[in-house]
């Protein structure tokens, strides 16, 4: 990892991460939730809230550390792009941030929102020890295996995508699947018609920036994933 990355995401960073759940041994699946590019907030906890509920132990990731969180748009692009620029050093501290998440034995599960949306795609197709992905509102710039050897070709994905969000366009969404496909990954991909992004979280209220919450999409969505964990359990 280079020194700009490990100082901004490891050095003296302090996390405490948001764990909920039965007892590892006694849960079908654990969950691993990625943030936004805000950082974990009281939307993934109660998100994780939600899933416990359901019998699963969640852990929603302190993706930034403690008092690490940005604040305004421009920090918030700038610390995602730094977290983004390099393959090696991003997924480094994924299976770091991982392996504190772990609870038990249990599959593993990613789910994320936005940049986690796109964080939770990584997971899935980069670590073998992932059963599945899903990903709301993510972005689909993920990096590519350097091999289909190297991938996660048993991970099966669900992709949940605001149709008019003007962060994923139809060339990266075709793109997306059809590198899947080739890969022969078992994936699902919704379009959500009327939707932009940040459909999933209620405080999203930007529409001339393409950001808006959509409730009924929201509940739609989290039909979805209920199912899809019914799936993989």
């Amino acid at each position: 990892m280079n020194q700009d990355f490990d100082s901004l995401f490891k050095h003296n960073i302090e996390r405490q991460h948001y764990q909920i759940g039965a007892e590892a041994n006694s849960t079908p699946l654990q969950i691993i939730i990625w943030p936004t590019f805000s950082g974990l907030s009281d939307f993934e906890k109660q998100f994780a809230d939600r899933l416990a509920e359901q019998g699963y132990a969640v852990t929603a990731i302190d993706l930034y550390g403690q008092g690490q969180n940005p604040q305004d748009l421009p920090e918030k692009q700038a610390k995602m792009g730094a977290l983004l620029a390099e393959a090696e050093s991003l997924h480094g501290l994924q299976q770091e941030l991982t392996q504190q998440a772990l609870q038990g034995d249990s599959p593993i599960v990613h789910i994320g929102f936005c940049l986690g949306g796109r964080l939770a795609l990584e997971a899935g197709l980069h670590f073998k020890e992932t059963l599945g992905a899903a990903s709301f509102h993510g972005l689909m710039s993920f990096y590519r295996a350097q091999s289909a050897e190297l991938a996660n070709q048993d991970v099966k994905l669900m992709i949940m995508n605001g149709y008019q969000d003007p962060l994923v366009n139809d060339e990266d969404a075709q793109s997306a699947k059809q590198y899947w496909s080739g890969l022969g990954i078992d994936f699902q991909f919704f379009d959500f018609g009327n939707t932009v992004h940040s459909f999933m979280l209620p405080s999203a209220n930007n529409p001339d920036h393409g950001s808006l919450y959509n409730p009924l999409v929201a509940q739609r969505g989290f039909a979805y994933l209920t199912d899809f964990l019914a799936e993989l359990s």
